[in-house]
């Protein structure tokens, strides 16, 4: 076990144990001690601070296995809490439109505070056990991609905080980022893309391996480097689209608050809605295109083409069903839709980043 790996393990349960004994003793305060809510711009940045020791946390135990990775002579009983540790992450994501809370617009992810106490002591002892193990070096590209995407996916919130809160020291004002329900949602999903890794030690090979679609001579090796290229630029363009429309809409909904020049506010409408429907445009295509690569031009053994296949029956069939069921039931399958649709748009990105050509 190397030191710093080992260091940076223990800073990062450290700071998981903080945060649950934060989040109980808060809940058992409201629950035998309640209080009329009232807004406190401190108290409210003292909150959140303490709310972000677990994305750090989570950031810290990143940056110790970007170097390393348990070997495969990990313990068993370390194996077999991955796993379980694993499916109750994608349970709680699966089931999150049982337990999602709408508030402005934005879905919040709170299951009850009992499981989120569970899952937080059990990842606690998984951290633990994860110091005892024997590591390797983490040669995997797919390992390292997955890692650095799960660690911008945990910033995220954190950035948008300090950005708004940059902006409130300047004289300016909080900008609604809605990051506490970005950050509702991150910590769950960053771990059960890196515990996929985990779980599934065989994937590590899986973008070392030729790919058997690809024969000498066939019009899909030759084709392989620009269709990759054509499905990572509309994956860039998808999201830097999108990010322009976070922005101009920003802009729009301070303005309209705002003594404000017409002519400026519909500018901004015309160039949200403008980039929005771009957006969608780029997001179809990078969809079929990183289906194309999926089924077509990446390794594509038995697990992945179940997996592929059912991403897209759980896409398209909740889609499709959004339409026909009544209202108020139908945010169950948009639910479904929006989690399917982003774990292949993400994993599929991953892998087509980190996927090398073997000639």
């Amino acid at each position: 076990m190397k030191t710093s790996f080992k260091t940076t393990t223990l800073i990062a349960a450290i700071g998981m144990i903080v945060y649950t004994i934060y989040i109980i003793m808060l809940f058992a305060i409201h629950k035998f001690y309640p209080s009329p809510y009232h807004y406190d711009l401190w108290k409210d940045i003292q909150e959140r601070l303490i709310v972000d020791i677990l994305q750090v946390s989570f950031i810290i135990a990143g940056l110790g296995l970007l170097k390393y990775r348990p070997s495969d002579t990990a313990s068993k009983s370390f194996r077999i809490f991955t796993v379980c540790l694993f499916v109750a992450l994608v349970g709680t994501l699966l089931s999150s439109p049982l337990y999602c809370h709408r508030f402005l617009g934005m879905m919040y992810l709170f299951p009850s505070i009992y499981w989120r106490a569970i899952m937080l002591i059990s990842s606690i002892v998984w951290l633990f056990m994860l110091m005892r193990q024997p590591l390797e070096e983490a040669s995997p590209r797919s390992y390292r991609v997955t890692l650095i995407a799960a660690m911008i996916i945990l910033a995220l919130p954190i950035v948008l905080e300090m950005i708004s809160g940059f902006s409130l020291a300047l004289g300016g004002e909080i900008f609604c980022f809605n990051s506490y329900a970005i950050k509702s949602w991150v910590r769950w999903i960053a771990p059960t893309i890196v515990l996929v890794h985990f779980v599934f030690p065989q994937i590590k090979d899986i973008n070392r391996t030729k790919n058997s679609h690809l024969l000498p001579g066939t019009y899909k090796k030759k084709s392989y480097n620009l269709i990759r290229i054509v499905s990572l630029l509309m994956v860039g363009l998808t999201l830097l689209n999108f990010i322009l429309f976070t922005y101009y809409d920003f802009l729009e909904s301070r303005c309209w608050g705002e003594t404000c020049d017409e002519l400026v506010h519909k500018g901004y409408f015309v160039m949200a809605s403008l980039t929005l429907y771009i957006s969608l445009i780029f997001m179809v295509i990078s969809w079929i295109m990183l289906s194309i690569m999926a089924f077509r031009y990446l390794p594509n053994p038995r697990g992945y083409k179940i997996y592929n296949i059912a991403c897209q029956v759980l896409t398209w069939g909740s889609l499709l069903i959004t339409f026909f069921v009544p209202y108020g039931i139908d945010e169950i399958s948009i639910s479904i839709f929006l989690i399917s649709f982003c774990v292949f748009f993400v994993t599929t990105s991953i892998r087509v980043i980190s996927y090398s050509l073997i000639k």
